[in-house]
């Protein structure tokens, strides 16, 4: 038996970068898919490599996350399609204007604001009424730079990206008794096209440590995305089942560890945004 085998997930953001891995190993592990994305012709061919993987009826639908009528619409035409879904990913997102925040475009800060973080509550919002599945139905978030720590120059993104962690932990509280497992994942640096950004924004917009960062990471080859869509599939799966409203790092934690996923099911607090005044904490030396 595979992780995801009989399951229908959808995935926002899937046909590039780290969606387009999710959307592959869902596919590995048993899945049918519905990816969305913007772009057409990225979608066309991320839509022939899935069903290269498996020839299951994957589908394709051409969103824009921010228009939360387009996404009803969208819910509404999965449905008629699919009936059940089992599972959400929410992929989608964008940089933003880069530069101090005093200096950048507002309307290019709240259109980031607009289609990384509302994106995100339009799709749950409009999802999770018609998710059904005999077990736990499982919607995963992506967080990134800038919600653990401050992310300077990148500030759309990175309280876009923070708000979505504390969206998720609330929804995971509203939906509990509705049979939910939600959970936030935070991929790590992927090396993707919105780097690029960074590298024609210069040292002046990004901020010398931060472009230098990208550059070495870059070279380096950054996190995998398969690190991250790794995590996704055990989140969507019933092997996660309990584990909810959650902020965990594909990179970073262990979490394919038996010992720390009973924490995250048993510690309120764990892999949570919380303030840590008078709270000690215990290094590994």
């Amino acid at each position: 038996m595979k992780l995801l085998d009989s399951r229908t997930i959808v995935i926002t953001g899937g046909s590039l970068g780290i969606g387009s891995a999710v959307a592959k190993e869902c596919v590995r592990q048993g899945a049918r898919t519905i990816i969305a994305a913007r772009n057409v012709q990225d979608l066309s061919r991320t839509l022939a490599d899935l069903k290269d993987i498996s020839r299951k009826d994957h589908l394709s639908y051409a969103l824009d996350v921010s228009d939360s009528g387009a996404v009803k619409r969208f819910a509404q035409w999965v449905s008629s399609q699919c009936g059940e879904v089992h599972g959400l990913v929410n992929c989608a997102g964008i940089y933003g204007p880069i530069g101090k925040s005093t200096q950048v475009d507002v309307e290019e800060f709240t259109r980031a604001i607009h289609i990384n973080f509302l994106g995100t509550v339009y799709v749950c919002n409009a999802f999770a009424p018609i998710m059904s599945a005999q077990k736990k139905k499982k919607i995963v978030n992506y967080s990134g730079g800038g919600a653990a720590s401050p992310f300077p120059n990148y500030s759309a993104y990175a309280t876009s990206k923070i708000a979505i962690v504390r969206f998720t932990e609330n929804l995971a509280l509203e939906l509990l008794d509705d049979n939910f497992d939600v959970n936030c994942v935070a991929p790590g640096f992927v090396v993707t096209r919105l780097h690029e950004e960074t590298l024609q924004s210069g040292p002046e917009k990004a901020g010398k440590s931060f472009l230098e960062t990208t550059k070495k990471q870059i070279e380096a080859g950054g996190v995998p995305a398969q690190t991250a869509a790794e995590l996704t599939v055990f989140l969507l799966s019933e092997e996660s089942d309990g584990i909810t409203g959650k902020f965990i790092s594909a990179p970073w934690d262990p979490w394919q560890d038996r010992q720390f996923q009973e924490r995250l099911r048993t510690d309120k607090d764990f892999a949570t945004l919380r303030r840590i005044d008078d709270k000690v904490f215990f290094k590994k030396t």
